[in-house]
């Protein structure tokens, strides 16, 4: 009588798992949190640096440099959860992550649509290169967070199909 098999029991009954697709998207997740990661330490950084301290109070500068702690852990405990959910094999562990990715990609998709209309509009006026940068920067954020999303979605359903192929919900042999 077995209630649960393990995922590298050997006997024909047990579900045989891909395990190329589990360590290659397995990576890939791992690089998109790293990236993930790295977006936005480069992101506090430069709002660090664009924070003028001279003209806030200083209650407005502790403020905002504590939001952007605050920010900063959350974002590595997004990342934590998902590394965690990698090694534990939890689909629910992926989820903050994806919302997160939702609320970036939304963002992106706004700015990239804002300044696409700059670079519209203000063409027959004069030379807008900085439009075009900030377009293709946000044009290029977007594609990545929606790639991230697809991978990380892609690799939280196969963690949900894997987690429940090793254990049978009900036993057969108690109802016959």
């Amino acid at each position: 009588m077995t209630f649960c098999r393990t995922v590298g029991d050997a006997s024909p009954a047990a579900p045989s798992i891909p395990t190329m697709q589990n360590s290659g998207t397995a990576m890939a997740v791992r690089i998109i949190g790293g990236s993930f990661l790295s977006l936005s330490i480069v992101s506090s950084v430069i709002a660090c640096a664009l924070w003028n301290t001279e003209n806030h109070s200083l209650t407005n500068n502790i403020t905002y440099y504590c939001g952007l702690s605050l920010a900063q852990l959350l974002n590595v405990a997004i990342v934590y959860l998902m590394i965690r959910g990698i090694s534990l094999q939890k689909p629910h562990y992926f989820q903050p992550f994806i919302i997160c990715a939702l609320f970036h990609l939304v963002i992106c998709l706004l700015l990239s649509a804002i300044f696409f209309l700059y670079v519209v509009t203000r063409a027959t006026f004069y030379s807008p290169s900085s439009d075009v940068v900030f377009f293709l920067v946000f044009a290029m954020l977007s594609m990545f967070w929606s790639m991230a999303i697809s991978v990380v979605r892609e690799y939280r359903d196969f963690v949900r199909e894997i987690s429940f192929a090793h254990a049978p919900l009900v036993d057969q042999e108690h109802f016959v």
